[in-house]
């Protein structure tokens, strides 16, 4: 499984509705917002790509956000399966 934390920067009028559409996803789990315009996220998936995916998905069709910034990645299982 790939685990990544994120910020998500948002318009300030938007956080809510970002914040709701979030909310809505299965494998998303917010921590709230910081600074009016920062949501604090977690996102799961089945890989690297797939989380990869995840994220363009999120950016592309959440109307208010500015900017979406991994502060966090792991991928461990991933790197098992290889060694």
């Amino acid at each position: 499984m790939a685990i990544a934390g994120v910020v998500i920067v948002t318009q300030p009028d938007k956080t809510m509705h970002v914040l709701e559409k979030l909310n809505e996803m299965e494998n998303v789990t917010t921590y709230g917002v910081h600074n009016d315009v920062q949501i604090i996220a977690v996102f799961e998936a089945n890989s690297s790509k797939s989380l990869e995916e995840m994220s363009m998905e999120i950016q592309e069709n959440i109307e208010g956000i500015m900017a979406l910034y991994p502060a966090y990645v792991t991928t461990e299982d991933e790197l098992e399966k290889l060694a």
